[in-house]
């Protein structure tokens, strides 16, 4: 009797180490589908000091980075908007999830008299030259004034690939600079003011497929099966 009550608590024993075991690579297994389709917490930068250095780290160290060129941003932010009172607003969230990543990049500067003509005038005027060697092709930002957005924007991406890029002039010496990639809809973002956005923002995204896209300055090749994009790097 002493014999197979031993033999029971050995068994029992088995079962549960088993059974634990079992858990544990269940859990093992949980974390690792959850890390494969968010590619883990989200890394944010938000000390505009470190504006140049977050710019570069993802998009040219960063596996997985980011889907743009940031052309409509600045290279730098001028020491004005370090002086003017409210200070620069800089908020950058990155998130390698599967197939593409997710991002949502904030910069709002309010500039001198200077650095503010300065900037419209590279928004309004820049080209950018992209694709291989013979096959280049050259566009500008895309100026838009409608009653879509608050105030007038000068576009990059609009819409497409499941992504926005834009600066807005607010006027009074003031630049909003918004990307955000996988975003779709305003309760999704943490720092981009809602009005800022345009107003067919969630709507345009649900519907947005690789192949009905909008505009994006970063085309070099568009059939109706597909597109080639070419992002540059101004952050090198």
């Amino acid at each position: 009797m002493e014999q197979n009550n031993k033999k029971r608590k050995v068994v029992i024993g088995v079962l549960i180490g088993l059974g634990i075991g079992i858990l544990l690579m269940a859990a093992l297994l949980v974390g690792f589908i959850i890390l494969f389709f968010t590619g883990g917490p989200k890394q944010v930068t938000k000390n505009a000091d470190e504006y140049e250095a977050a710019m570069h780290k993802y998009t040219t160290e960063v596996v997985g980075k980011v889907h743009t060129g940031f052309f409509t941003f600045p290279e730098t932010v001028p020491a004005s908007a370090f002086e003017s009172a409210e200070g620069p607003e800089f908020y950058f969230s990155y998130q390698d999830t599967w197939d593409d990543p997710t991002c949502e990049v904030y910069l709002k500067c309010h500039y001198s008299d200077d650095d503010y003509a300065k900037e419209i005038d590279r928004l309004a005027n820049s080209e950018f030259t992209l694709g291989e060697p013979g096959k280049e092709v050259t566009h500008k930002l895309e100026y838009e004034d409608s009653a879509r957005f608050i105030h007038p924007v000068y576009k990059a991406i609009d819409c497409d690939n499941h992504s926005y890029e834009y600066a807005m002039d607010l006027g009074n010496n003031e630049i909003a600079y918004i990307y955000t990639s996988f975003k779709s809809t305003p309760m999704s973002l943490k720092s981009i003011p809602t009005e800022y956005l345009p107003d067919d923002f969630t709507e345009s995204l649900s519907k947005n497929t690789y192949g009905n896209g909008g505009y994006n300055v970063y085309a070099v090749e568009k059939t109706d099966e597909y597109t080639n994009l070419d992002y540059g790097n101004r952050f090198e």
